[in-house]
């Protein structure tokens, strides 16, 4: 099945704004990625079932702006001073996090147009790197604050509740499992951690560990962690040592059973194909976007399915 994906690239000579390819999920196939919509700071792209966010830069303000599929601007919002670094997307709302301002900001989509719901405020360059939603609160993994701050949407955005790491963690992105399990992988230490929800609605930490060879630990940065589809896995990609790395947390603790080769420099992030068949990384330094096959057994990474050309790739989304 053919479907449509988005990359969203920092600026250069030979990029700006969010490129668009298509993607077959049998062959895994790529086509070379067209200009969708150019424009300024567009490093992060998200999806609804009618939509496409995007991130967007004019002189003085950052912000996001609200397309169709066709790559009209339906919707435009800049309350922010430095481009955000993620954006997700959640029923009718989104959600984006700035590591420079230090804000998260909560938009809802009306009638085609952006309402500003809650703008939180972390701290000037707290590095607010991730907005994770779990029941009726907002988790905000801050790489420099050493910290996820917890806010609970029914009390006005209260800030509840912090989960607290090691100076020097540096937490970036998580994800939680069906049966309430949080995993998240810290940029600086590159570890991996894993907490189980208690009674009292706090999280405990089961465990935590390195995963990066110590040769290839230094100058390494891990960003994006993804959740198989079936629950299994666990993937993370580390920039630097330019390794994917693959988790079976089917176990009391988390078990690393592959780390391979991103197949060029730099995965800034990556996702996995809806069939569980494939996994799509986007690397940036090598500007390049690769397909790699995966098995749905095991969960391991298999060889290059298709490369193609994208010249400073940050973010991807698939339809």
């Amino acid at each position: 099945m053919k479907h449509i994906g988005y990359v969203g690239t920092y600026d250069s000579k030979c990029s700006q704004g969010v490129y668009r390819f298509k993607f077959d999920d049998v062959t895994g196939k790529l086509t070379k990625p067209t200009s969708f919509y150019k424009t300024n700071g567009g490093k992060c792209v998200a999806l609804t079932d009618e939509f496409v966010v995007v991130t967007r830069e004019i002189p003085g303000k950052s912000g996001i702006a609200l397309l169709d599929k066709n790559g009209t601007v339906l919707s435009e919002a800049f309350m922010e001073r430095a481009s955000a670094c993620f954006i997700g997307c959640r029923d009718k709302f989104v959600y984006t996090a700035n590591y420079h301002d230090g804000v998260v900001m909560i938009y809802k989509i009306a009638n085609q147009k952006l309402q500003l719901v809650k703008k939180l405020v972390n701290g000037s360059e707290t590095g607010c790197h991730q907005v994770m939603c779990w029941r009726s609160n907002i988790f905000v993994p801050c790489l420099k604050l050493d910290c996820i701050n917890i806010y609970d949407m029914g009390k006005n955005f209260l800030l509840t509740d912090k989960i607290v790491f090691s100076p020097g963690t540096g937490p970036r992105h998580g994800v939680f499992t069906t049966d309430e399990r949080l995993y998240l992988v810290s940029e600086l230490s590159n570890e991996l951690f894993y907490y189980h929800l208690v009674q009292n609605n706090s999280w405990e930490l089961i465990s935590k560990m390195s995963f990066l060879p110590e040769q290839s630990a230094t100058g390494s940065a891990s960003a994006a962690l993804r959740l198989s589809g079936d629950g299994r896995f666990i993937y993370i990609s580390t920039r630097g040592s330019n390794l994917l790395s693959v988790f079976s947390i089917e176990g009391a603790t988390p078990k690393m059973i592959q780390q391979i080769s991103c197949g060029g420099d730099h995965p800034r992030d990556f996702l996995l194909s809806g069939n569980g068949e494939y996994l799509l990384v986007v690397n940036r330094l090598s500007n390049e976007l690769i397909s790699m096959k995966i098995n749905k057994t095991t969960g391991m990474i298999g060889a290059i399915a298709d490369r193609t050309e994208v010249h400073e790739g940050v973010g991807i989304a698939l339809e």
